[in-house]
């Protein structure tokens, strides 16, 4: 049951971010805003499905579903007459709006055992949730009109209107970088205070978190019209791309292999699918016509390369960032290959002992052999 809610949550924000980029709701240089949030979902997922109610698997599968949620509740608003429906639509994005820049943030104060480690921690979080809590609050009350449809929010009080403005103006986007600035502190306190792996962890996550910080900062002061848009990919892919190689080259969470597999999965289908349409148009081009025979053609092509163009980039992967892995199958490959050398049971037997003392290290290795 918990792996259909973590699929539901993966394609509800896959579904909304594509919604959000094809959608009406998005114009011109907007419509790249949506994939800006792309990776987070697939993050999240990946952790949670190996550690349940991981403080960092939800925040970050929180980001992605809400702002895929919101994104396909906005496209909805502008589809639908103005009205009732459309009114409240709307302000359900808005309000879900709120949660992903809060997600960001308890992220960051939980990573990377998923919870808080400290008092400064906690406190930062009780200041996290009220600033959210009046933020929700501040738009759900607020008499300005929105975005898409120009209606005013049905849950509109014009006399807090004022006040409503306080925590829903631009101006408060730069309290939530305070926050996020605050979050990286913290985090910079924990990464000197770790040792070993964990450190490099760390490392790799405070360099997203820093990319983050100075692209959205900067955001709110470069010009609509500056041709910079291209930054918001790499300041909201900076994070999770970060845990990412935490994950993948210092085992965090043990899912390095979940995600190995799905790297090379993904490299071997974009060169076949590659290779394919490339195979298509030559033969096409040579025939001068599109014909059964070039698609057949291709076809075999692709099969025939699949399983060795998997080894090679599995071999590639594992030599990158599981290279524990990697020097354990060359240790396993070379005393395969001097089986054919070995004449007598006991040099098997020492060969093969030599092989689980370099590949696995255990303390110590019995080999119990029947007599015949």
């Amino acid at each position: 049951m918990r792996t259909v809610w973590l699929v539901l949550a993966l394609v509800v924000a896959t579904g909304g971010i594509v919604a959000g980029v094809v959608g009406p709701a998005m114009a011109g240089g907007d419509r790249l805003w949506p994939v800006v949030w792309l990776l987070w979902a697939p993050v999240g997922f990946l952790i949670l499905n190996k550690r349940p109610g991981n403080g960092v698997g939800a925040a970050a599968l929180l980001i992605g579903t809400t702002w895929g949620a919101g994104f396909a509740l906005l496209t909805m608003s502008a589809v639908l007459p103005p009205g009732p429906v459309a009114a409240w639509v709307e302000l359900a994005d808005t309000l879900l709006g709120v949660a992903p820049w809060l997600a960001i943030i308890w992220l960051l104060l939980v990573y990377p055992s998923g919870s808080f480690s400290g008092r400064s921690e906690r406190v930062v979080g009780l200041l996290l949730g009220g600033f959210g809590l009046l933020a929700t609050i501040g738009f759900a009350v607020g008499s300005d009109p929105m975005e898409v449809t120009g209606l005013v929010s049905p849950l509109a009080v014009p006399a807090l209107s004022g006040v409503a403005s306080i925590v829903t103006g631009e101006d408060s986007f730069l309290v939530v970088m305070a926050l996020v600035l605050a979050a990286i502190v913290l985090l910079v306190v924990r990464w000197r205070r770790s040792t070993g792996v964990e450190r490099l962890q760390y490392r790799w996550l405070l360099m997203g978190a820093g990319v983050f910080l100075v692209i959205t900062t900067a955001g709110q002061f470069l010009p609509e019209e500056s041709g910079l848009d291209w930054l918001w990919l790499v300041g909201g892919a900076a994070i999770p791309i970060a845990i990412g190689v935490a994950v993948l080259r210092y085992r965090l969470y043990d899912i390095d292999r979940l995600i190995s597999r799905t790297v090379v999965y993904l490299v071997v289908v974009g060169l076949l699918a590659a290779v394919f349409f490339g195979l298509v148009t030559a033969v096409s081009s040579l025939l001068q016509t599109e014909s059964d025979l070039a698609i057949a053609a291709s076809t075999l092509a692709v099969a025939a390369l699949f399983n060795p163009l998997r080894k090679r980039v599995q071999t590639g992967v594992d030599r990158r960032f599981n290279r524990s892995r990697y020097d354990a199958q060359r240790v396993m490959d070379r005393f395969a290959g001097s089986l054919q050398d070995r004449l007598g049971s006991q040099e098997v037997v020492d060969g093969w002992v030599g092989v689980v003392s370099e590949t696995m290290q255990p303390a110590s290795v019995a080999v119990w052999m029947r007599e015949t």
